[in-house]
Formats: C-alpha cells, structure tokens, sequence
C-alpha cells in the first residue's frame, strides 16, 4: 500500500474552469506581450471583486469583472489615431533555417546582434565548441568546429536553457568566452532580444534591460569561413546544427556595440538608425523572403514559414510594468497591486490592467519515482547461497508500478541513484535492468509518445573497473545518450556521453531540471560549473542532484556531496539531492545565505521489515534482503501546501516503511505548479500609478498564483507568475 500524502482539503474559494475558448490572455492579433503564464485564464463564480487605482484620474476607476471567455480574451488592438497594424516574421520548427552562406561581410570582431523572438518551445541546441555552451540559435556566424584557425565561431547567440546565452573562439586560441543570463524567457510571447561586444565586455539584454555582462578581453574570430545564419548555427561547410523552435522578426547586426540607450530607441522601429548596421532582414510576409535590406547578404530560407502576428513596431514603447505584490488588509482577502509608469511609453490613453488568479489544490500535485541501487536485482544466483535467488522482478515492479500511477498518483518521471547493476563486466546483469527500464519506454499510450521520463546515474558498481570514474563504456553502451535521443525531455550532457546529464521533468508550468553525476569523490570544477549552468540556465525550475553518493549514513556529506553542496550552494533553484550507495536512510537539510537544500539517503539492501512492526526496517545482513525487498523512494510534490511528502515504499510487497527517516515532509518552492485554469478578477484602467483588485477567500493554509496583464492600444504586457502562501504549518 501507498499512504495517501496529508493535505489540507479545506477550500473557501474553487476557481472553476467554465466556458476555456483556448484565448491567451495577453495575446492579441497585433500585442507585444511578455512574461505570459502558460495556462489559458477562465471565469468562475468568484464574489465580486473590486478593481481601483491609486494616484491616478477617479475617472480611470472601475469595477468591471469579467462573465464570459469572451471578455477574458481582448478584441484585436486599435489605435484609433493610426492606420490599422499588419505584423508577421519567419516561424520555425527547430528543424528550419535561413542561411546567407560564409557572408564575410558579417565577419566582427565588434558587433551588436538583434532581433524579435518568441520563443514556442525549447528547440535544439548547437556546441560552440569545448568550454563553450549549447545555445538555440537566433543569430549566429559558426558553431563548434576546429580550434586555432579560421573554422572558429566568431558568434553565435541565442537561448541557453530558458536563458540568453551567446559565445565566440577568439583568435588567439580558439578559446571560448560565453557569456548567458539570469532572466527565463518565457514561451509564446514576443521578446526583443540582443547581445554586443565592445573588444572587451559582452552585454546581453532582454526587452531593452541588461541582464548579464562578462569581460572577454579577447578578439573574436571575424575571419571565420563558418557561415552566417538565422534559426542555426552552421560550420564552414554550411551544414546546420540546432534549431529555434518559434519565430524571429526584424533580425539585426551593426558593426560596433550600440549602447543601452541605442538598443531601446531603435527596438520599437521598422526603420532603425543606418549607421553601422551591417545587416538587417525583417522578415516581412509581404517580401515573401530573407532580403537583406542594407547590405550584401540575403538569406535561403529552407523550411521556415511566414507567421502573423509579431512584434509590435511603429507604435512606439508599451508602459513599464513593476512592482507586483499583494496587500494584506486583515480581512480574509488580498490586495493585488501592480505599478504602471507611463514616463519612456507612447501613450496617450489610459491602459487596462486585468487580474488573473487560481487557487493550488491537492489536484496540482505530481510524483517523481527515485530507485536506489537496483544492483542485486540483476545478479545471477550463483551459487545459490542466499535465501532467495537475486530476483529481477522487484526491479520491474518498481518501474511498473511508476507507469501504472500515471494517471491517479500524476507520476511524470522516475530516476535512478546509481548501481543500476552490481558487476559492470557480467551482460545478463544490463539485460535484467535494461528489461525493468523498458518498461517506463513503451510508447503506446498517445498521451505519453515518449514513455515515462527517467534518468540514470552511473554508481561505482557501473564503471568498469569499479570504482573508476570516466570507466563507462559498458554503461554508456547501455544507457547512453544515444538511448535518449530524440526524447524532448533529455537535456544534453557534459562531455557527449552520459556521465554527467540532465533531464527536464513537467508537471503544471513548473520544470523539475535534475542533474545527474556519475560516482565520483572528486568531481571535476569543470563538471561542477556545466551543473550550475544548467540550473541557472532554468532559473524557473526545481532544481535537483541525483548522484551514487552524497549523504554519509551518519548524515554528513561525503566527499562527492561536500564539493557539489559547495559547488552549488548559492543557486536559489536547487532545493533537493538524493543519493544512495550506502544502506540506511538519512537526512539533512543545509541553508547557505537563505537557500536551503535537502540532502537525502536511501539504500535498502541491508533493511528488512522488522517482524514486530513491518512499517519500521531493520538492519539484517545483505543476503537476507533479497536486494532491498523492492523498496523506493517516492516523492510527492505538493503545490497547495509548498512541500515534498517523502515514502518509502514496495511495491512487490505493497508495503511502507513509516519511521521518521523514511517517512517526512520537506519545504520546497513550487512556484507555477498549478495545472488547472487562471480565473479572471476583473480590470481597472489607469493613466499612471497602481491598479488594484481584490482576490477574495484568501484563508489561512493557502496557497494562490496570480498575474496581470496590462494593455493598450498595441501592446500587451504580462506581469510574471506571482504567489501568495497562508501555510502556518512550519
């Protein structure tokens, strides 16, 4: 049996989905909109809320609260004063791209690179080579190639993770100098994005801010053969490598570093400033191509197509959106609160700010699978010395049982600790494990093309010798990347084989991003520092550490664990490791300048249920274990309380270990969780100042996420996923 997780069920408030349409609720037919929540806004039957403003015209108040999908969704924008507004640039698939061949005009070693983008989903990365990065490309001359010669990158720029990320080899060397930011583009909505270089410092800005500077110091390789592209990135041979998945419109390159003030006056215009820019496509339907309209280089497009709507130009800079927050005026209700400054926009008009809102319920829950040491489940019983042969059905119990809670316990990934087998050299023992992961790879429910996503982590008994790390071919041949290809949710790797990889778990608009190391007491800084990329390249997700080893069973950190806590420590997204290797369960929870991490162990190889209470283990020798007796680990996430509940579990014996290091609750952030729809709280209009709106039913022991969208006569403007926790349990 499985415990059912202890949840709150006592709602004051439902926000029941009535009337979806599918309406986006910032998008519009000719809107710039950002920062949009992935889930479509409905309306329930909620009180009625009010909508004001502050230090604004009383004529701009209002109490409107939307009734129907149709008022959620706005009416195409007009600007009465200004001829209607036709937009469209070039959407891709990730399999599609415009190239304009070596194009040595385009060749820098100063530069700034432009562009519109939405993006529609993670697409496919291209290598700038080694020490470099893997970045969906939006503009870019090379890719990884050859060091030390005119096959170098000179730049590519793009998405690293749900970050900008840009790099080039410079000319000295070939070294790489990359350079990435801080801020998650979301998708489906349109972003101005652009990178310079000086000669000295990269910058790199999303809608006109700065978001990441690095000092290069370094030229980079303007001499390069490697040709030019929009949507990939190409060697010297033209041939393309990764993918955008969205659409790009008016793509731009100068020959020196524009300022921040440059950037911002020039985004919102079809008709830029001419002085040095080298390159400029904007992607129009009505040219029907790549033109290249101030210089030598137009572009093949080759599968690629035309889209509208996009970025909104000519109608000048939408209003700044600021300070989300929500008031608590004491009264069972919140205040919902965003700033609008209308001082760097062209309007004349008064904007409408709408609320959108829902509550997290224990609907919004979801479970991760983690499998400690599966290794006694595929050995041979020879000799028969143990009590029971090493019997591999315990392991295809766990992977079954994983697939077969998809529905009713939300399961969306499982992941291994390491020791997947326990003699890397013995075939029959990947064949046993290769059958219990196949499971999780059946195909045949449309509603999972992928199967169930996994990980795997490569413990000692792995690698070949033991202990040995980089000693996995055996491992890699089994449960390498080429296993995994093709599979949306696989991240990559560090260094082309499975060692060190990530995966991309999904439940709601929440990503979990788990990195996962091989056995290693002494992992490398370079391996250390790709981690902390990936996390900070999803800065949104739940960030989590699946290795062999990293809590000793006295609680402490081992060597391996000690130097990725340290490693990792201040990356506010990673929240949870887990490991096992050694034979008990432990824990401990550490908090380095406000960031917590929770560190777990379990390994049930030497635990049996104790025969006066079965829901307690007690420490037996191995070879009365039967491997473990099955037992994993699930974990429970919890939206609507902000927490991980913890089980350990049989499925073969359908049993639970309940004893406090083996059952528990862990206090983690889980922003965007929510899977049900937004419901509208209605709109306020505002010259300048706050708009405000009141979320009603806000009792003690909730959790809420709420968001705005603030448009006027073009532009839409979303304000990034807020929360609102009442949880009192500590």
């Amino acid at each position: 049996m499985t415990r059912t997780p202890h949840v709150l069920a006592s709602l004051l408030l439902s926000l029941p989905a009535c009337g979806d349409d599918g309406t986006d609720p910032a998008a519009s037919t000719t809107g710039t909109s950002t920062s949009l929540p992935p889930t479509t806004p409905t309306t329930g039957d909620l009180p009625a809320p009010t909508t004001t403003t502050a230090d604004a015209p009383a004529s701009t108040t209002t109490t409107t609260t939307t009734t129907s999908s149709e008022d959620t969704a706005p009416a195409p924008a007009t600007c009465p004063d200004l001829p209607p507004l036709a937009t469209s640039g070039l959407g891709f698939t990730g399999a599609d791209h415009v190239t304009m061949g070596p194009a040595p005009a385009l060749g820098l070693d100063v530069f700034t690179l432009s562009a519109w983008v939405r993006r529609d989903g993670p697409g496919k990365p291209a290598s700038t080579g080694v020490g470099g990065l893997k970045i969906v490309p939006v503009i870019a001359k090379g890719r990884g190639e050859s060091d030390g010669s005119n096959v170098d990158c000179n730049y590519t720029f793009g998405f690293y993770g749900d970050v900008l990320g840009a790099d080039f080899e410079d000319m000295d060397s070939g070294a790489n100098h990359p350079v990435y930011g801080k801020t998650a583009v979301p998708l489906g909505s349109w972003h101005h994005v652009a990178a310079t270089y000086d000669g000295t410092t990269w910058r790199l800005y999303l809608d006109g801010a700065l978001e990441a500077e690095s000092v290069a110091d370094a030229v980079p390789r303007f001499d390069s053969i490697q040709h030019f592209g929009l949507g990939a990135a190409f060697n010297s041979e033209g041939v393309a490598a990764g993918g955008l998945h969205g659409a790009i419109d008016e793509a731009r390159v100068y020959s020196r570093a524009l300022t921040d003030l440059e950037l911002r006056a020039g985004m919102y215009t079809s008709t830029p400033d001419p002085q040095d820019l080298v390159g400029h496509w904007r992607l129009d339907l009505a040219d029907d191509d790549a033109r290249d309209l101030v210089g030598a280089a137009p572009g093949t497009i080759t599968g690629a197509t035309f889209i509208t709507p996009a970025a909104v130009l000519d109608r000048g800079a939408p209003v700044t959106v600021s300070n989300p927050h929500a008031d608590d005026p004491g009264d069972g209700t919140r205040t919902l609160v965003v700033d609008v400054t209308t001082d760097n926009a062209d309007v004349d008009d008064p904007v409408t700010v709408e609320f959108f809102a829902r509550q997290l319920t224990a609907a919004d829950d979801f479970t991760l699978v983690a499998l400690p040491d599966t290794q006694y489940y595929t050995r041979d019983a020879n000799p028969p010395t143990r009590p029971k042969a090493d019997d591999p059905t315990y392991f295809q119990a766990q992977t079954q049982w994983a697939m077969d809670h998809r529905a009713d316990r939300n399961v969306v990934g499982l992941f291994g600790l390491g020791d997947i087998i326990n003699n890397s050299d013995q075939n029959p023992q990947w064949t046993r494990a290769n059958k219990a992961l196949q499971i999780l790879e059946d195909t045949s429910d449309p509603a999972w093309p992928h199967g169930l996503p996994f990980a795997v982590a490569f413990g000692n008994h792995d690698q070949l010798p033991k202990d040995e790390p980089e000693a996995t071919d055996v491992a890699n041949a089994w449960f390498g990347p080429d296993r995994f290809a093709g599979r949306p949710y696989y991240g990559g790797n560090f260094d082309g084989d499975n060692d060190e990889n990530f995966v991309v778990f999904t439940s709601g608009g929440l990503q979990v991003v788990l990195v996962s190391f091989q056995f290693n007491p002494n992992p490398d800084d370079d391996v250390l520092a790709w981690a902390r990329g990936v996390f900070e390249s999803h800065p949104n997700a739940v960030g989590v550490v699946a290795t062999h080893y990293i809590v000793t069973g006295g609680g402490n950190f081992s060597d391996q664990g000690a130097a990725i806590y340290d490693a990792l420590k201040d990356v506010p997204n990673v929240q949870l490791m887990a490991s096992g290797h050694v034979a008990q369960a432990a824990r401990r929870t550490d908090t380095h300048e406000g960031n917590v991490i929770h560190s777990m162990l379990s390994d049930y190889q030497r635990s049996a249920p104790d025969p006066n209470n079965p829901e307690i283990p007690v420490v037996v020798e191995q070879s009365l274990t039967n491997g473990g007796h099955g037992y994993m680990r699930i974990w429970t996430f919890m939206p609507s309380r902000q927490r991980l509940f913890v089980e350990s579990y049989s499925p073969r014996l359908d049993a639970a270990y309940t004893d406090d290091e083996n059952e528990f609750e862990l206090r983690v952030d889980l922003l965007g969780a929510g899977r049900g729809p937004f419901t509208s709280l209605g709109s306020a209009l505002v010259e300048a100042g706050s708009a405000r709106v009141s979320l009603p039913g806000v009792a003690a022991d909730s959790v809420f996420e709420w968001y705005a969208v603030v448009r006027d006569c073009a532009h839409d403007t979303a304000v990034p996923l807020q929360q609102i926790v009442t949880l009192t349990d500590p």
